[in-house]
């Protein structure tokens, strides 16, 4: 009787006990939810109900040294679609508006179809939060238009947003750079950057816009939307919201007169070279392209870099088109977008022998004062076939000529010797003796200038070209390395090719006796708008230092002054008339032969000579010979270094104009771009 009575009790306590142990989990759940984790969870329910969008900030200034302003931020009339808006209007509203938006924008200068508005509209870069930006650079009467019909245009905003601005047009472009909205990539590589990037931002692309895009790039400011279940926005929360911090500025080492001075002669010069009469066997001069690099030999300063052909800056402001992206790039309009002057690689020609000569010294084969007798031509030892015999320019004879008659009357011979006897002598000095001197000057190397994509150039090697055969035999007859290789090498010909500010960094590396700076482009970063704020400054960088016997250098520092002062000397007719009692410029013509083109003409120099502040050297591209192309744009230069011509003035716009003589002084001080026309005959180099 009583195990009858007990059976049901017992079955009721583990009932009671199983729903216990279940009822027990889902309490403490809740008690961890509801007490422990309550702040967690309302701060989540806090982010479900507001949306950040980034406001991008002004991108910081570019001066040039002096504080002239060459990029700022212009103001933009943009023309954008709230997408939530937009998606709530029904199908044939939405149509009606971006047909009546289409015809608007085309009467009011900005050809717009409603199929392009409508891929704007759709494009998934831009959050949804953010208005859409389909078209750019819209006029005012647009805008006043639109705002006075709202009506009609349901979910359309026109506002102004600052864009990048070139107050002197394509000047510096290829200094300067562009800018562009950000990539897949560089949005992957600039995740952790202080300074955020989303979708549509804009960032440099090319020269300083990409080299001091951390500079120049602003702190991006927030709003902060609360929205509604739906996600659509309430309302802004300013208490959350931050404005935008403008970037820094970033002054150059650029000289805007210097430069643009540097960008009208370069341009002239080609014109000219184009113009010449075709003489002899040569091939007409296309005068395409070409370099001018401007450099202060003492610290490593980039006083001007010119580039020809130019582009324009402007065309990426607010995205470039493909038709003209694809043109900046074309072999048919010779590249406009290349940076020639660290981009270009050019045979130095006779520019090169300032190097040569330096070798054979410090290598012990040649001496200052040793004389050869140049007969205008040179037969290389046990070596049959025409290929055997190298000539100057015209077969001229020099007759006796030292290491200094050499450089001034710049003669091959001299040099081809050099070449030669560097080779015969390897078992002593090594293969590559020529070669590891020229490095020296920093050839073969990039010179370290603070912009992109710069080359390094070429000293060919014996060990290089066998490297080349084995990795591909069908482009080379042999693997070898013969005299003639070291004989060409002499005269800066053959597989040698330097850029124009290497050839420049060389040069200013002898000039100021040894010490080879790694070239600077920008002087100082200051916060926006406060200029005597620096926040960072560029200090001159020594890249290494030649050791160079005084006794050497003074016998080439001699050969390079005779250049344009002495009989004989290749630039000497160039400068004529220049003051070189008080200013002498040290120089070296060039003239190097391209397979299928007319000569590049090159020239390099220095001055004062004895105290060197300006370093210049000009590469122009199928224009013949040195001293007749080349050597007038530097005679044009130095003729405004040393006072004998006014510094231009540079207009709003980019144009240069002569200032007005003082009153009663001299009007008859003549052009620098005229003294391109007319020169007299010179060297042949």
């Amino acid at each position: 009787m009583s195990a009858r009575v007990e059976s049901p009790r017992l079955r009721l306590g583990v009932l009671g006990i199983v729903v216990i142990a279940l009822f027990v989990p889902l309490f403490a759940r809740l008690w961890y939810l509801q007490v422990l984790s309550s702040e967690s969870f309302t701060e989540a329910a806090e982010a479900n109900r507001i949306r950040i969008v980034q406001v991008e900030a002004p991108r910081g200034r570019i001066l040039d040294r002096d504080g002239t302003v060459l990029v700022d931020n212009r103001v933009s009339i943009v023309v954008t679609v709230d997408r939530v808006r937009f998606a709530e209007l029904e199908d044939r509203e939405a149509d009606e508006m971006l047909d009546r938006l289409a015809s608007e924008l085309t009467r009011y200068g900005t050809p717009m179809t409603p199929e392009q508005l409508q891929d704007r509209v759709d494009d998934v870069r831009y959050s949804r939060y953010a208005p859409v930006p389909v078209a750019e650079d819209a006029t005012e009467e647009l805008k006043i238009y639109v705002e006075e019909h709202q009506e009609l245009f349901p979910s359309v905003a026109v506002e102004r947003v600052a864009v990048r601005r070139y107050p002197f047009g394509t000047r510096a472009a290829h200094v300067i750079g562009s800018v562009g909205e950000i990539n897949d990539e560089e949005l992957e590589d600039r995740a952790n950057k202080p300074k955020t990037y989303i979708r549509g931002n804009q960032i440099g692309k090319t020269g300083v816009e990409r080299i001091y895009e951390d500079d120049l790039r602003g702190m991006p400011g927030q709003t902060v939307f609360e929205v509604d279940a739906m996600g659509d926005p309430v309302r802004i929360l300013e208490d959350l919201s931050k404005p935008p911090i403008p970037g820094d500025d970033v002054w150059l080492t650029i000289d805007i007169e210097t430069q643009a001075l540097s960008e009208d002669l370069l341009a002239q010069a080609l014109a000219d070279a184009r113009d010449r009469p075709v003489s002899g066997d040569n091939l007409p001069n296309r005068g395409n392209a070409g370099s001018v690099v401007v450099t202060d030999p003492q610290n490593g300063e980039v006083l001007a870099m010119a580039s020809f052909p130019v582009f324009d800056p402007a065309d990426f402001v607010n995205g470039i088109s493909r038709t003209r992206w694809e043109f900046l790039n074309s072999e048919e309009a010779d590249k406009p977008i290349l940076n020639r002057a660290i981009q270009g690689e050019y045979a130095p020609g006779s520019t090169f022998k300032l190097f040569t000569g330096m070798a054979a010294m410090a290598q012990g084969l040649r001496t200052p004062e040793q004389v050869i007798e140049d007969r205008g031509s040179f037969t290389i030892e046990e070596c049959g076939g025409p290929g055997c015999t190298f000539r100057n320019a015209g077969s001229k004879a020099y007759g006796s000529v030292d290491m200094r008659r050499a450089m001034t009357v710049s003669s091959d011979v001299y040099f081809y010797m050099v070449g030669a006897d560097f080779w015969n002598a390897r078992g002593r000095l090594g293969d590559e003796a020529l070669q590891e001197t020229v490095r020296l000057f920093g050839f073969d190397q990039e010179t370290g200038v603070p912009l992109p994509s710069e080359q390094d150039g070429r000293i060919p090697t014996p060990t290089q070209r066998k490297a080349q055969y084995e990795a591909n035999p069908d482009l080379f007859l042999t693997g070898d390395w013969f005299t003639g290789d070291n004989v060409n090498m002499s005269i800066g010909q053959g597989d040698v090719a330097v850029t124009p500010l290497q050839l420049a960094n060389g040069y200013a590396t002898f000039a100021n006796g040894g010490t080879r700076y790694a070239p600077n482009i920008a002087r100082k970063i200051t916060r926006s708008g406060s200029p005597d704020t620096i926040k960072r400054s560029f200090d001159p960088r020594i890249n290494g230092r030649v050791e160079m016997d005084p006794a050497h250098r003074q016998a080439l520092l001699d050969g390079l002054v005779g250049v344009t002062t002495r009989e004989g000397g290749t630039a000497t007719a160039t400068f004529a008339g220049f003051p070189n009692d008080t200013f002498p410029v040290a120089g070296k013509t060039g003239t190097a032969q391209v397979d299928q083109k007319a000569d590049t003409a090159l020239f390099a120099a220095f001055g004062p000579a004895y105290d060197p502040r300006y370093q210049v050297a000009i590469v122009l591209e199928e224009s013949g010979f040195g001293g007749t192309a080349a050597a007038p744009v530097a005679r044009a230069l130095f003729d405004v270094f040393a006072g004998v011509a006014p510094m231009p003035e540079i207009q709003p716009g980019g144009a240069l104009v002569e200032p007005a003589p003082p009153e009663g002084g001299d009007e008859t001080t003549e052009a620098p771009s005229d003294r391109l026309d007319g020169i007299p005959e010179g060297g042949a180099d």
